[in-house]
């Protein structure tokens, strides 16, 4: 639990924020056990603001406190992509199909491993692809 609260702190440098964050702490350690549904609620609030951050602290709690909820690794994986995580997002999304999902969330775990796959793959394409052009621009001179 200490080490959640401690990830909140360090996600945001906004110093006016501490005494909010102070508090929300607080308010969580007051509920403790209803916050596994909380941190997933709070981590799908997070996401839909665009706050990847928070939102991954939230997911990752949310899977600690809950490690068998195919939705938690899943909005875990999801937000593990948006941050450009892409080996914690497939490692989420083969927990997720650990979980034995069904039909339709299993085609989105394997859809976006794919994804990922591919775009990993694009990116040392044009690595490579500069670095070979990189090498013809030195070897003109």
């Amino acid at each position: 639990m200490l080490n959640f609260i401690l990830s909140i702190f360090s996600i945001t440098t906004n110093r006016a924020a501490m005494p909010l964050l102070a508090a929300l702490a607080i308010s969580i350690t007051v509920c403790m056990p209803s916050f596994a549904v909380d941190a997933f609620t709070a981590g799908c609030n997070q996401y839909k603001l665009g706050k990847f951050p928070l939102a991954k602290a939230f997911f990752v709690k949310a899977v600690q406190d809950e490690p068998t909820s195919i939705a938690a690794h899943y909005q875990l994986a999801n937000t593990y992509f948006q941050l450009g995580e892409y080996d914690n997002s497939i490692f989420q999304y083969s927990a997720c199909l650990k979980l034995n999902p069904d039909t339709r969330m299993r085609s989105f775990c394997l859809g976006a491993m794919a994804q990922i796959h591919n775009l990993k793959r694009s990116s040392a394409n044009k690595v490579a692809s500069s670095n070979t052009s990189a090498a013809s621009t030195i070897r003109q001179y």
